[in-house]
Parts: structure tokens; C-alpha cells; sequence
């Protein structure tokens, strides 16, 4: 019990002040009401931590000016105003997110500013989407042929529309072989960014002033196309990890989630990230619709 408490509180005391000053990097106002959400990361029974199904999402909340410094001291504000120790969650197998973007007020209220413009680079999984047993069983056998790759676990399974899906998982040390690949290979893509070490990979901030909420979507995608990352990371009120708290996939085994570059003091504008990374953003029929309207108000 002494060595497993030791293994967590190191890492903990060396990164205490990451969540505190990654809010504070991304433009976060005192008055700023923050969300939160614990998901719990566990996936079975060990060493006392229960079923990822027996633990359901909490939301906290709490206000900028409020937040403790130090990751230890965090509590946040449940639904019903009741103060909860995060860390000690995190350490029973939640994982702790927050939203990024920042609203009017409430959860549930418009938001009012884009913080940053962000990727998730996810270098664990393999994934792979087939209509027939012979397609994805073909691609299971790519994977298996290519010496460079090594695996943990493969896991095929069937959706409802009678897809075939495959999920491989890699090793650590591939992992490792991975982060260190993308990070020369985009060296110079994200010299001035702010990024945040995971255990799978890297989530990577371009912190914003002036964003235009139109313009985000599209350019989280165009983002998500050049890095080849998570192609899910699109939406407004998405939530990311916060630094400072470990990964509790494997609780025998916990990561600690960590600021590892804080990037330029300036913030970027969107333009600039354009310009610079060359990105095409993918106007959608949405936005088409809307700019067609701003246009006939103004001609009118």
C-alpha cells in the first residue's frame, strides 16, 4: 500500500500546478465558469477499483477565480453544490476532462469564446471499418505483416448494419516509437503550440484571441486531416484531459497526464493558424446557408 501511494504521489507533487496554468494558457477569466466531466477510464475490477459500468459521468463545475493551484487542493462543485476532491476520484479510475471552449455561463448556455484550436493524436489504435469477414480479415493480415508494428490485442466485432470493425491495440514501446516519429516529423507544425503529454499520444493547442465560432469547425477539421488525427475532435463543447491528472486505463499502471511544451506567450488568431499550416477548412452546407443569409442582409 506504502510503495502504490508513493508511485502516485510523486508524479502528482512534480505536476501540481499543470491544470492551474494550462486554464490560465488557454485565456481563462476570473469570472469564467469552468466545466468539467469525470469519466471513469478503469476497465474491471483491480485492486479494489470497481467496473467502468458501476461508475457513471459526474459534471462539476467551478469558477476560474475559485480554482485551486496546486491539483491536490482541487475541489470542485457537484450539481447540487457539493464540494468533491478530484484527484482522490481520479486516483479510484475517473479520468478528468474539461471543456475547452468557453460559455455564456451555464453547461448548457451558447458559448461565447473559442479558447484554442486543438488536436488528439491518438497513436495506440488501429482502426478499421469493412462491409465483408474477407475485407477486414485482409486488413488484419496487412497489419500483422508489417515488422515495424506490435501489438497488444486485436478485437473484431460486427455493428448493426452488419459492418465488420477492427480495433488493434499497440504496444508501449511502439507507443513510444510513434510520439517520438510525430514529433520530428511536425517539429516545425507545432514549435509554438501548447502541448499536453497522454499516455497514447499528444493533444495539441493552438491558444486563440478573437476566434470566430463559425469558423471553428471547420478548421478542427482541416486540422484533423493534415496532423491525421482524431477526426472526432470537431465539436464546440468538446472536452479534453487536463494535465495533472493520471490516464487510469490500467490503474496497476497510471500516467500522468502532463504539460510537456507551453508554447509562445501571443496567442494565435485563426487566420495566422491558416496561413501557416496551410489549411483548407471544409465549409459545410451549414455555414454556406449562413453566410448566403449574412450576405443578403447586408446587399439588402
Amino acid at each position: 500500500m506504502t510503495q502504490s501511494r508513493a508511485k502516485v504521489s510523486r508524479p502528482v507533487q512534480l505536476y501540481s500546478g499543470h491544470a492551474y496554468r494550462f486554464l490560465e494558457k488557454l485565456g481563462c477569466k476570473p469570472d469564467d465558469q469552468l466545466h468539467f466531466l469525470l469519466v471513469s477510464d478503469a476497465k474491471g475490477k483491480n485492486r479494489g477499483y470497481s467496473f467502468a459500468t458501476e461508475l457513471p459521468a459526474i459534471t462539476l463545475r467551478k469558477p476560474f477565480r475559485s480554482l485551486e493551484k496546486r491539483v491536490p487542493q482541487i475541489k470542485l462543485f457537484s450539481r447540487r453544490n457539493k464540494l468533491v476532491n478530484v484527484l482522490w476520484l481520479n486516483k479510484k479510475g475517473y479520468a478528468v476532462f474539461v471543456e475547452i471552449n468557453g460559455r455564456e455561463s451555464a453547461k448548457d448556455s451558447p458559448f461565447k469564446a473559442i479558447r484554442a484550436q486543438f488536436i488528439d493524436v491518438d497513436l495506440n489504435k488501429i482502426t478499421a471499418r469493412c462491409k465483408t469477414k474477407e475485407q477486414i480479415q485482409q486488413k488484419i493480415e496487412s497489419i500483422l505483416s508489417d515488422p515495424s508494428e506490435r501489438l497488444q490485442s486485436i478485437t473484431l466485432t460486427q455493428n448493426k448494419n452488419g459492418q465488420y470493425q477492427l480495433l488493434a491495440q499497440r504496444t508501449r514501446q511502439r507507443v513510444a516509437e510513434l510520439k517520438k516519429q510525430f514529433m520530428n516529423k511536425h517539429a516545425e507544425r507545432v514549435k509554438d503550440t501548447m502541448i499536453v503529454e497522454t499516455k497514447n499520444g499528444y493533444h495539441i493547442y493552438w491558444v486563440m484571441q478573437g476566434g470566430d465560432i463559425s469558423k471553428f469547425v471547420p478548421i478542427q477539421k482541416a486540422l484533423a486531416r493534415t496532423f491525421e488525427s482524431d477526426p472526432m475532435i470537431t465539436n464546440l463543447s468538446r472536452v479534453m484531459r487536463i494535465p495533472g491528472f493520471y490516464h487510469m486505463k490500467n490503474p496497476e499502471s497510471p500516467y500522468m497526464v502532463k504539460v510537456i511544451q507551453w508554447g509562445r506567450e501571443k496567442p494565435f488568431t485563426q487566420e495566422e493558424l491558416m496561413n501557416r499550416l496551410e489549411l483548407k477548412p471544409v465549409v459545410t452546407a451549414k455555414l454556406r446557408q449562413k453566410r448566403r443569409k449574412l450576405h443578403a442582409r447586408k446587399v439588402s
